[in-house]
């Protein structure tokens, strides 16, 4: 049986893609679920304004159809998904939306070969952070988990979601900046056939320390995605987790995560599944994201669900951070180096591409 330390020697060195800038080709494909109804349109809204930006749009075949939640089979969508990746002419990925299966594409993903295809942008949230998470730590390819192709169909579309963009722009060896933002959605305004209102921004975004410190700063390498569907992965052949924090023991490793339709106890569950495999050694740090469909069991409330897996970490824990299915939310980037601090409600994330 391999020791650890010869499976981590066998991570390799993280590859960031060529910087995404105006001109290039955004690949746009249903990794999880397709888009019907209303959505189409919006979807034809969101690729007349990406390619306004000055970016060229390509759209895979099953975008648009959804049956048993899904947009295809789960060989045709990976067949659809890698079409895309190895299209020299195309520089990012960006599913429509998430879903519930995608999942049960990634054994049609052979991640070896993906690793040898000069990487390429994937940006998402939701559902398809699954694919992001896997395709770091199984073909060391830095992923970005930030606003769906549908994002960019609001009208006007949010600073928030323009900014991924600028994420997206960054060369290795560079950094970038973001700080929280002013106000967040609680509610989404309803789409008709050719109505699709910008985010409905009515509450103060309040970042919070489980802590009740005032303030604190950390740092390591981002690792994470959607609470639902990641851990899904475990035990399985597509989270070699440990393996990239034995990689990056020394740098640590910062878990930011969020959730959707996961109650009190669903999130404490996953949690301590998730530290019982290990995965938050050499953790530094954990960013939660605002949960949707959220509710208290009883008098075991949020931060009982935060704070029964994770205190004896010893680490911050930061949450209601601008991430995931309240939006508008920041850009992540799996693997990349960065420094957080917090005082008082507002927080401050640097990210280096290194």
């Amino acid at each position: 049986m391999s020791s650890l330390k010869e499976l981590s020697e066998r991570v390799v060195v993280l590859l960031y893609p060529k910087p995404l800038t105006k001109g290039d080709v955004i690949g746009i494909v249903a990794t999880s679920s397709g888009v019907t109804g209303v959505f189409r349109n919006k979807l034809d809204n969101a690729i007349k304004q990406i390619e306004d930006l000055g970016y060229q749009c390509l759209e895979s075949p099953s975008a648009r159809s959804n049956e048993k939640l899904t947009s295809a089979s789960p060989k045709q969508r990976a067949e659809e998904f890698l079409e895309l990746y190895h299209n020299d002419q195309v520089k990012a990925i960006v599913p429509p939306w998430g879903g519930h299966f995608l999942m049960d594409m990634l054994p049609y993903l052979d991640f070896e070969a993906l690793r040898k295809v000069h990487p390429k942008w994937v940006l998402g949230f939701s559902d398809t952070s699954t694919l992001l998470f896997s395709l770091t730590l199984k073909a060391g390819v830095a992923s970005a988990h930030g606003p769906n192709a549908l994002d960019f169909g609001s009208s006007p579309v949010d600073p928030s979601v323009l900014q991924s963009l600028r994420v997206l722009g960054t060369s290795t060896g560079e950094l970038f900046e973001q700080t929280n933002l002013d106000s967040f959605q609680s509610e989404w305004s309803k789409v008709t056939e050719d109505v699709f209102p910008p985010y409905n921004l009515t509450e103060k975004v309040e970042w919070k320390l489980l802590s009740g410190e005032t303030e604190t700063n950390f740092s390591g390498r981002l690792l994470g995605g959607c609470l639902d569907t990641i851990c899904k992965l475990i035990g399985t052949p597509y989270a070699p987790v440990s393996q990239f924090l034995e990689k990056y023991k020394e740098d640590g490793v910062i878990w930011y995560l969020e959730s959707d339709d996961m109650n009190s106890t669903d999130i404490y569950r996953t949690l301590w599944q998730m530290k019982m495999n290990g995965w938050f050694e050499n953790c530094r740090g954990f960013l939660f994201g605002r949960p949707t469909g959220y509710e208290d069991i009883g008098d075991f409330i949020l931060e009982d669900a935060y704070k029964n897996p994770l205190s004896d970490s010893k680490v911050p824990i930061v949450y209601d951070v601008d991430l995931g299915h309240m939006p508008p939310q920041l850009t992540f980037i799996n693997g990349a180096y960065a420094e957080v601090s917090y005082e008082n409600g507002r927080g401050r994330i640097k990210q280096t591409f290194k």
